[in-house]
């Protein structure tokens, strides 16, 4: 398998795909890309990424960059930190949800935004130049900064849709799966700030994840647990970079990480409206709440370069992907966990309802998701695709999009592993099924 660069950054498994002349390479084309300046550094706890930050950091300071290390944190807690330290850029070296055997570089600009598709293609393409090295003495200098926690939780404690004091009166129990990776540096602080009594289990940092890394309902049974045997009135579960937000209720059930959005959503409309953006594979939840707040909906390709663009285009207040990511341009344009749980502690703390309660009251809608192996021209079989839905609303932004009255179909490759996702959502549970039949059949059958 070839290594995966796209606006999710450059993605393989470590000693296949993503090599050190990999990493040298992508360096290389990032220093070229940025202004002048200092690079800062992060990482989540993964066993492969203390080595390549040490690698990234000698080759850095060998190209006469001044190299700041971060440590282990979430990827929004170092993207904020390269916003507000005047950095020219930075990296997280993590892959995300993926296996412990994967690892990737996720980068910067200055703006503490992701790089736009234009780099990528640039560095698939070789159109980077040889890189001139700093002569003997000009070489870059390596330092540390350890505030970067305690700017994040200060941010997230000045936003509008904060209460810490509803939070704090509320005497909330909540459990935590923090995975083994990097979220418990914020999420646990975070909850201690608010008082909010926590159970956790992964909190080492050790990279050693304690089930498959990504928080789909799937991989919540051990926090499922946590919660009833504890009777906490929440579950939060955070992926390894802690971007990613999944919620298990009262009883101990996984509602699914598309609601993170949605209930993010609820609350922050009920304080302040705008327009929203989402990517093509959200719930169309999200529209159902904007409909009853009078604003729009805009969808974006998947990625969270796209969504943020859009966002912050339209001045959108918030956005993201029905994964878990909810993104506030107030905070930064990332999305965000840490922020996610406090704004979903503080719709609890100021309805005094249960998740199950919230819940139920946004609209039923079903979505059921497939994958396949795959590598490939994916273009090669959109025709294929489409002999089944022709007489559909269809986009290609991003692989193939079908929408219609009450639902949609997205079939797309990933940018981030070598398969195809279909997603399809409905507001009758039979045809979303007999929908995700067909499409898998479109390509498979």
């Amino acid at each position: 398998m070839s290594l995966m660069l796209s606006i999710s950054g450059a993605r393989g498994i470590v000693g296949e795909s993503l090599t050190p002349f990999e990493i040298l390479k992508i360096a290389s084309a990032f220093s070229q890309h940025l202004p002048k300046g200092k690079i800062l550094i992060g990482r989540d706890p993964r066993p492969s990424g203390k080595a390549i930050e040490k690698l990234l950091e000698g080759y850095l300071r060998l190209l006469g960059r001044n190299v700041v290390l971060l440590g282990i944190l979430p990827t929004p807690t170092i993207g904020l930190c390269v916003k507000l330290s005047g950095a020219a850029g930075g990296i997280a070296i993590t892959a995300s949800h993926n296996p412990e055997q994967w690892n990737a570089l996720k980068l910067f600009n200055s703006e503490g935004m992701f790089l736009p598709v234009e780099f990528w293609n640039s560095v698939e393409s070789g159109k980077f130049e040889t890189p001139e090295y700093a002569i003997h003495s000009k070489e870059g200098e390596t330092s540390s900064k350890t505030d970067c926690i305690q700017l994040h939780l200060e941010r997230i404690l000045e936003l509008p849709y904060v209460d810490a004091k509803a939070i704090k009166d509320s005497k909330f129990l909540v459990a935590y799966d923090g995975c083994g990776g990097a979220g418990p540096t914020t999420i646990l602080p975070m909850l201690s700030k608010l008082e909010v009594k926590t159970v956790a289990i992964g909190t080492a940092m050790d990279g050693n994840f304690i089930h498959e890394p990504e928080p789909t309902p799937r991989n919540l049974e051990m926090l499922s647990e946590l919660v009833r045997t504890t009777g906490a009135c929440l579950g939060l579960a955070t992926d390894p970079d802690a971007d990613r937000l999944a919620l298990v209720d009262e009883t101990g059930t996984p509602i699914g990480e598309e609601y993170t959005l949605a209930l993010a959503t609820l609350h922050v409309f009920s304080k302040k409206r705008s327009d929203c953006v989402v990517n093509f594979s959200t719930s169309m939840m999200i529209d159902d709440i904007a409909r009853e707040y009078g604003v729009k909906v805009h969808r974006t390709p998947v990625g969270e370069y796209h969504v943020s663009k859009s966002m912050l285009e339209k001045n959108a207040i918030i956005g993201g992907e029905g994964n878990g990511g909810v993104i506030i341009p107030e905070m930064h344009p990332v999305r965000d966990a840490t922020t996610a749980a406090a704004i979903i502690l503080t719709l609890m703390a100021k309805t005094e309802k249960k998740v199950s309660e919230l819940v139920s009251m946004l609209p039923k809608r079903f979505m059921f998701k497939k994958r396949m192996l795959f590598s490939g021209n994916f273009y090669n079989i959109e025709r294929r695709i489409l002999k089944y839905f022709s007489d559909r609303k269809v986009r290609y932004d991003d692989g193939v999009w079908v929408g219609y009255d009450s639902g949609f179909i997205h079939i797309r490759p990933s940018n981030t592993e070598p398969i195809i996702r279909f997603i399809v959502e409905d507001s009758d549970e039979l045809n979303a099924k007999e929908l995700i039949k067909r499409a898998f059949k479109s390509i498979s059958g």
